[in-house]
């Protein structure tokens, strides 16, 4: 990706060579495709964006910045962020991406979805940032422990759908308490018929849970300390309201090293590496006027 490739872009997007472009956005991933749209002019951007196929949209537009995908964002209307964005990515990033919205247009979106994608969104709109529920996805694998083998088959490839991938079947009760894990290979090979229960195969494990409202360092710490690639969460009753995955930690402990590192460098306000002098300035400029006074002071 360098300015070679850049003007080459530029040309074939003036030239509405439109078929070139996309054999050449083929040939990158998400995180790649990303990165150039971030380095191009908004028009550019925007015009190259428009060029992806739905899925590919959507986890491009998780790849970038705040600020570039707000721009990606107000250039689209109402039903295109809800067929072609949120429709594609787990709900636990739909409340990200309608988080940043106006309210109104926010509004917009969320009335263009239909009625369970909406319910699902709502309730993860009503959890304060800061808090395992902010973090959480509701996709996820679940059965009940009086189910049959053959009944839990059938229910997981409904779920599934929804699931792009799993990393746990969680198993609850009738009233949706989660009762600890079941894995596949005990699932599939331990069974003795297909008329066997859940109940019958499930030995209780020291599943860690984390509470929809505990805040997100404790959760860090949990998925930190036992290594875990996913985290239930639930309500004051026990019950399994959605998951948190461990990318969604990766993102959190970036945003806090990064935090960590503005107030290291005496930068009050978030800033990032590329942005301009005056902003990077005016994000220090308290520290340095403490210090000026404080030099003052002491001379």
């Amino acid at each position: 990706l360098d300015k070679q490739f850049f003007q080459i872009l530029h040309e074939q997007i003036e030239a509405v060579r439109d078929r070139d472009l996309i054999a050449q956005l083929g040939e990158l991933r998400a995180a790649d495709i990303a990165e150039v749209l971030e380095n191009l002019r908004i028009d550019d951007a925007n015009y190259l964006y428009r060029l992806l196929e739905n899925d590919i949209k959507a986890d491009v537009l998780m790849e970038l910045d705040e600020e570039k995908r707000t721009e990606l964002l107000s250039g689209m209307t109402a039903g295109e962020i809800a067929e072609e964005v949120l429709e594609n990515i787990d709900s636990d990033d739909a409340a990200d991406v309608v988080g940043e919205l106006p309210d109104e247009r926010a509004e917009e979106v969320i009335a263009q979805l239909d009625t369970e994608d909406r319910e699902d969104l709502l309730t993860l709109l009503r959890y304060p940032e800061g808090t395992a529920g902010a973090l959480m996805g509701t996709e996820l694998i679940r059965v009940e422990l009086d189910w049959t083998v053959a009944q839990a088959i059938r229910e997981m490839r409904k779920q599934a759908e929804n699931v792009e991938t799993f990393h746990s079947v969680y198993v609850v009760n009738a009233a949706g308490q989660i009762l600890g894990r079941l894995s596949l290979k005990r699932l599939l090979l331990t069974a003795s018929s297909t008329r066997s229960t859940i109940g019958d195969l499930f030995q209780e494990d020291d599943t860690k849970t984390v509470k929809v409202d505990d805040p997100d360092e404790k959760v860090v710490q949990l998925m930190k300390k036992y290594d875990l690639v996913a985290l239930p969460v639930v309500d004051d009753h026990n019950r399994l309201l959605g998951r948190i995955t461990i990318d969604d930690v990766v993102d959190l402990m970036e945003e806090e090293a990064e935090k960590d590192y503005q107030l290291a460098s005496g930068i009050s306000d978030d800033v990032e590496s590329d942005d301009a002098l005056w902003d990077i300035t005016r994000a220090r400029l308290p520290w340095l006027l403490i210090g000026l006074f404080g030099g003052l002071a002491g001379a």
